[in-house]
């Protein structure tokens, strides 16, 4: 962000810690915690030397009880501590690790932010970082888990004439029973629609890209499997990703080569015919770990793909087309190669670890702290079809599973269950990391959950997951 005039007012934004539910607060009820008349928040802390000019804009005399401190790091570790504190930050340096709240359903960050500061109401002086901060340079990315348009998708979509856009239609569903069991052991549940149809799209097509795991070739000649582990895809399907707000999808998985060498080149042929573009499999090695990239403005970003799941398989070999196999030493040199190239934003799709569960492995935790230490500003894994842990290294989020999004795989509710990753930039800096949770309706279309009914169970088991890092 270009430097502000020193007594150029910036936007304040109430945060509180990353796993909060909350996600709005009325400006009464911030000016109440300001004043000390908050039953909610027993203390304020403000990232700010002086935040005089917010009192005097905002009219209110600040309690003993609302501090300033010197760095926004202070104020993610107040909110650590208490679940009964508020914080209060410079747009230009909120931290992903913490929560952004907007006020008065207005909000900064997201798909339905403000697009001017007009309207919004905690505007101050930053004297400690002149940082500006221009709603015009803000821009989202969605990025979803695995998506496997065989079996029951395409049995739905195709066999039973539901078309490829039905699959993209959800809007907001519930869950309404669990009964023992799975094949598995585990508990099926059933689902109702709830929620306006066409929810899902709006979220997608409201990014400024939307990114999937393509987990499964769409070959010319495909074939319909009911069940088993080989999957081939209809091309015909494709273009319902694209109709519903979908830029690109990563091919880098241990299903690329389900349908031979052929399979690949002529999945990413459909890919570009259906309006997609893809990234981490091609006919060689250079066009397999050849980035995805485009400009959000001066912003340039850049997606890398790699797999490691039965790369004997799967991976891209001399004279034999595959996916980009996940090598720590290629990966830190393509990041670092990019960066040198201007990428300003450099992510990173991984596909890894064991499937089923929420653990991570130690090579995965590895190749994680090597990434973002090559410059990986975001890293957003797949494979295990479970919704998995969050970790903060460094301030760079690494999203080791994402889970299923559109996949028939209903052997416990977990893999009937996934995340939407909504993530918000300001320019180059990553400010937000909000997460969408989903569902699958019967086995095939996509619905969002409610984020404090349904969804509060998938996001409290990423939640639990992630505590082994904090």
């Amino acid at each position: 962000a270009t430097p502000a005039e020193a007594d150029e007012p910036v936007p304040f934004v109430p945060v509180r810690r990353f796993w909060s539910g909350q996600r709005d607060i009325p400006l009464d009820e911030v000016i109440a915690a300001i004043e000390g008349r908050s039953d909610a928040f027993k203390r304020v802390v403000v990232a700010t030397p002086d935040a005089q000019p917010l009192w005097t804009t905002l009219g209110v005399s600040p309690a003993e009880t609302t501090t300033q401190v010197g760095t926004v790091r202070d104020v993610k570790l107040a909110l650590e501590r208490s679940k009964r504190t508020l914080g209060l930050v410079p747009a230009a340096r909120v931290r992903p690790d913490t929560r952004a709240l907007s006020v008065d359903g207005m909000a900064l960050y997201g798909g339905g932010r403000l697009e001017n500061l007009v309207d919004w109401p905690l505007m101050g002086v930053d004297v400690g970082d002149r940082r500006a901060f221009d709603p015009a340079a803000t821009w989202t990315m969605i990025a979803g888990g695995d998506v496997m348009l065989d079996r029951e998708p395409y049995r739905q979509a195709v066999t039973k004439g539901k078309g490829a856009d039905w699959l993209w239609d959800g809007g907001y569903a519930e869950i309404t029973s669990r009964t023992c069991c799975t094949k598995d052991g585990g508990p099926a549940i059933t689902t109702r629609r709830v929620g306006p149809k066409g929810a899902v799209r709006e979220l997608l097509s409201g990014a400024d890209s939307a990114v999937v795991n393509h987990e499964a070739p769409a070959p010319d000649v495909h074939s319909y499997h009911p069940s088993g582990l080989v999957f081939t895809v209809d091309p015909a399907l494709l273009p319902g990703l694209a109709n519903a707000g979908i830029d690109v999808i990563s091919l880098a998985n241990n299903h690329i080569r389900n349908a031979g060498s052929a399979g690949v080149t002529q999945t990413i042929r459909s890919a570009r015919r259906a309006g997609l573009r893809s990234f981490g499999a091609g006919a060689d090695e250079e066009r397999a770990r050849r980035p995805w990239c485009t400009d959000q403005g001066q912003t340039r970003v850049c997606l890398l793909g790699y797999n490691e799941v039965n790369a004997a398989v799967h991976a891209v070999r001399e004279g034999r087309a595959g996916a980009a196999e996940l090598i720590s030493t290629d990966v830190r040199q393509d990041i670092r190669a990019l960066r040198r190239r201007g990428a300003d934003v450099i992510v990173v799709w991984p596909h890894w670890g064991a499937e089923y569960v929420t653990t991570t492995e130690a090579k995965q935790r590895r190749w994680a702290r090597e990434m973002v230490g090559a410059g990986a500003d975001v890293v957003l894994g797949n494979h295990s079809h479970v919704a998995g842990p969050i970790q903060f290294i460094d301030g760079a989020p690494v999203l080791y599973s994402l889970g299923n999004l559109v996949f028939d795989l209903p052997r416990f509710e977990q893999t009937e269950e996934g995340v939407l990753a909504e993530l918000t930039f300001h320019g180059s800096r990553l400010a937000q990391v909000e997460l969408h949770p989903t569902v699958l309706h019967e086995r095939a279309q996509l619905q969002l959950l409610e984020r404090d009914a349904d969804g509060a169970v998938v996001i409290g088991r990423m939640r639990a997951a992630s505590q082994a890092f904090e």
